[in-house]
């Protein structure tokens, strides 16, 4: 498929999406987040792909939503018109929560690679990535506050499973900016590299990934997110089942034939 806003690069098992709006710092137009929830599904049934990367092109991972979806923009008359639950079915609303939950749904793991400005939706984005990578231009804020919106993109439910609820309320509350070693300190990024390394870093972890076990790897995140509602002895139960799955799987006896040999193991996730 075709696009015109996002680029979806598939190499060496990784599905690589760069939001391409470079002159507009990224922001999230109707037809990117439609677009980019059509990439997302791609790579999630591509059964080539082990790893998915969200990037931006240009200085900015991406600034949030386009100004033409807000009040006096060029796509903001129709919005307006609209009940309250006829916007919240609308395409906007569906396109962009799409998003946010096709990177948490995703049986895959994902990285965020976080080359500039985030904001808003687009901080809603990197959250949704299970790791984040970021450089001394890696910049965050929530923003919502300022222009008297709600974050309706996840930002309630991202932030405190983050980085607590304390520092997700005061994000939430003020719209004040956190900058690359704060949003380190936090939670936020995994790593912070130069920006000339950050691709490099970033393609690096995909890779070493992409190289592990497909199974346990896709068990392994489906639990940890659902294991942040459930109590131990659920959590353990369910352990067992998945420990159970792998045991019997083609890539654990690659594995101990790899250890055992002192090789490099070649997993095909079966």
């Amino acid at each position: 498929m075709d696009y015109e806003t996002i680029i979806l690069k598939k190499e060496e098992h990784i599905g690589q999406i760069i939001l391409n709006r470079p002159d507009r710092r990224n922001a999230l137009s109707r037809k990117m987040m439609g677009e980019l929830a059509e990439a997302i599904k791609d790579i999630a049934e591509d059964d080539e792909i082990r790893v998915a990367v969200l990037t931006g092109e240009g200085k900015a991972f991406c600034a949030g939503a386009d100004v033409d979806l807000m009040p006096g923009g060029a796509e903001e008359q129709e919005l307006s018109e609209l009940s309250v639950e006829e916007m919240r079915r609308s395409f906007v609303f569906k396109s962009a929560q799409k998003v946010v939950l096709g990177l948490q749904r995703m049986e895959k793991p994902n990285v965020a690679m976080v080359n500039g400005v985030c904001v808003g939706a687009g901080f809603d984005l990197a959250l949704a990535c299970d790791i984040r990578i970021g450089c001394e231009d890696s910049r965050f804020m929530c923003g919502f506050v300022k222009i008297g919106l709600f974050p309706g993109f996840g930002a309630t439910w991202l932030y405190p499973r983050i980085m607590g609820m304390g520092k997700a309320l005061e994000l939430l509350f003020t719209g004040d900016a956190v900058e690359a070693e704060e949003a380190l300190r936090i939670g936020i990024l995994n790593k912070i590299v130069g920006r000339e390394e950050l691709k490099q870093t970033t393609m690096a972890l995909a890779r070493k990934i992409a190289a592990g076990p497909p199974i346990a790897l896709r068990l392994m995140k489906a639990q940890a997110y659902k294991g942040l509602g459930m109590d131990l002895e659920s959590a353990l139960r369910e352990a067992a089942v998945c420990e159970s799955i792998t045991l019997v799987s083609r890539d654990h006896r690659e594995g101990v034939r790899a250890l055992r040999n002192k090789e490099t193991p070649v997993f095909i996730g079966k």
